[in-house]
């Protein structure tokens, strides 16, 4: 035993088993809920403040009265930590003071407002099934979908957001604080908050740069196709930066009435990553028009147009194009370049590259592109990835059950009971949260 180790295992003995020691002393040192609802009215600023943390850290319902009493604490540090609280306490009846507490004076106060509200709607109800997957679940349609910015978050579609939550943070586009209307547009965009699209557009006229792109970043979100035509003069903003992200925007909400735009960007930025993103936006349309474009850049030196170019023929689903695809895959050797071939193929009435597809779960590099060519074929690959579930890769498992939460039915349920005895805890979570998705969609 090293000295270290002697050392460590003393401290454990005592800390274990000194009778009235340090470990009860430790136990004593827990204030209840009702100890921190008295210092949440002491003189004294820094002890509330500590209360209010504390308050929040116990994860108890009983909490959260205690916790609205005090959120007209004359401290501002104090109405901070109130919020935050709440927010971690998750409880629906918080939601009105939330809304009164959005509108205070310090900024910081309603910055942890607007976090607040979204986090009773983020996972809800569903902790002990957030997955190191399912956090994930936003990049859904392929790689070039991580544009929408680092953070992938939205709620689930079974959760509903109530319309004063929706306009109370949607208020705050114009709020005096650059940082709150930020944080106002990225979380209407994460509560898929189709209502305040008006507001999110009349803050495209309005706003920054940054706001802009985060708005742009929502509205994808949102999913709603019918912006499209309200975004195409950001095509021509004075800002580069605007001009990309409203181009990747409209791709990615496959605007057919953006094309001959996405054409310009691409044949006047020849070699340019601008002309690169224009290519990718116009594979995601993926309009039958494109497909001699596609044709060519299967053969571009560079495995991104080539990628683009296989997954915007998947999309044409022109069978025409299936004997140039196949010659590319036997050629190809890039695996990712690969996936997208298969993706092609598979779309163009070749079931057998599904087996590609499926060897991709078990990439670490590439299981999310995988993942968004399942999520975008959708129901019809649901027979062959349920005869999958049984792969020995709790990997693969896991994978395939997030895909299936999203493009089964009922019907799948069935077939992804089984997991939740799975061996692997990762693995029964990911079911869990599917089967949650699928009986909402039923």
């Amino acid at each position: 035993m090293t000295r270290r180790q002697h050392i460590s295992f003393i401290f454990l003995f005592v800390l274990l088993f000194a009778g009235n020691g340090f470990y009860q002393v430790c136990l004593a040192a827990e204030p209840t809920i009702a100890e921190l609802k008295a210092e949440l009215k002491d003189p004294s600023a820094k002890v509330r403040k500590k209360a209010a943390v504390q308050l929040g850290k116990t994860k108890s319902l009983d909490a959260v009265p205690p916790l609205l009493s005090a959120a007209a604490d004359a401290d501002s540090g104090v109405r901070e930590e109130v919020v935050k609280s709440l927010g971690l306490l998750k409880d629906p009846t918080a939601v009105t003071m939330l809304l009164t507490t959005l509108q205070d004076p310090v900024e910081s106060v309603r910055e942890q407002s607007i976090i607040a509200l979204v986090s009773l709607y983020l996972d809800r109800e569903a902790e002990f099934i957030v997955t190191r997957v399912s956090k994930k679940v936003y990049k859904t349609v392929n790689p070039f979908s991580d544009q929408v910015g680092s953070d992938p978050s939205v709620i689930e579609a079974y959760v509903k957001v109530p319309p004063s939550v929706i306009d109370g943070i949607a208020a705050h586009l114009v709020d005096p604080s650059t940082n709150i209307r930020l944080d106002a547009a990225r979380a209407l965009g994460v509560l898929r908050a189709q209502s305040a699209i008006p507001k999110l557009l009349d803050g495209m006229k309005t706003g920054d740069v940054n706001l802009k792109i985060a708005i742009l970043r929502s509205l994808y979100k949102i999913r709603d196709a019918s912006v499209d035509e309200a975004l195409l003069p950001y095509l021509k903003d004075s800002d580069k930066d605007v001009r990309v992200e409203t181009l990747v925007t409209l791709g990615l909400l496959r605007s057919k009435k953006a094309l001959p735009e996405m054409q310009r960007f691409y044949d006047q930025n020849p070699d340019t990553k601008v002309g690169l993103v224009a290519f990718q936006a116009i594979s995601m349309v993926g309009d039958a028009s494109s497909l001699n474009l596609f044709e060519q850049k299967l053969k571009d030196p560079d495995k991104p147009y080539r990628m683009a170019a296989a997954e915007g023929i998947a999309r044409v689903g022109d069978a025409s194009a299936t004997e140039d695809v196949s010659r590319a895959f036997i050629k190809e050797k890039e695996y990712g370049c690969q996936l997208a071939m298969s993706f092609a193929l598979y779309r163009l009435g070749r079931p057998e590259y599904i087996e590609k597809l499926i060897s991709g779960l078990d990439e670490t590099y590439y299981h999310e592109q995988v993942e968004a060519y399942f999520l975008e074929i959708g129901a019809p690959a649901v027979p062959e990835l349920i005869k999958n579930l049984n792969n020995k890769n709790a990997d693969v498992r896991l994978r395939l059950c997030l895909v299936l939460g999203f493009i089964g039915d009922s019907s799948t349920i069935e077939s992804l009971k089984p997991l939740l005895k799975d061996s692997n805890s990762s693995v029964v979570s990911e079911a869990a949260l599917a089967i949650r998705r699928l009986n909402a969609k039923s």
